[in-house]
């Protein structure tokens, strides 16, 4: 079950990190404009994006990796929340739905559960140490 689990993440990831390259423009909308390098910081997390979907299937590290994933996803939440609170459509001219917007935001906390699930050892694991 925990193989389909790190699948399952490291293909969001994966795709995720690769739309931050594809629809840079519609990333970059969600983050506050009071950051500067707005554009540098859609490139970047997508960079990250792209490398964790990677590390997830590294087993050495594991468990550094997923809490630095845990992490990330802590540090990327309050681009979700500014979403909501700005009311950005996930297309451009499209009107957000505010109930969507603000209903996906719990949604972060299985991904950073998820995350920090994958980096424990199994007992089988301990066993062969």
């Amino acid at each position: 079950m925990k193989l389909f689990f790190r699948g399952l993440y490291s293909a969001i990831l994966f795709g995720a990190g690769v739309l931050h390259f594809v629809r840079e423009p519609v990333f970059r909308r969600i983050v506050p404009k009071a950051l500067p390098f707005r554009r540098g910081i859609v490139l970047i997390t997508g960079v990250f994006e792209l490398m964790f979907s990677v590390l997830l299937w590294v087993k050495k590290g594991q468990q550094i990796t997923s809490k630095l994933l845990a992490l990330f996803m802590v540090a990327v939440f309050p681009a979700n929340v500014y979403m909501a609170v700005k009311k950005i459509a996930v297309r451009p001219g499209d009107n957000a739905n505010p109930w969507l917007l603000w209903l996906r935001l719990p949604l972060q906390i299985p991904l950073i559960a998820g995350a920090l699930t994958l980096g424990r050892r199994d007992h089988s694991e301990t066993a062969k140490s």
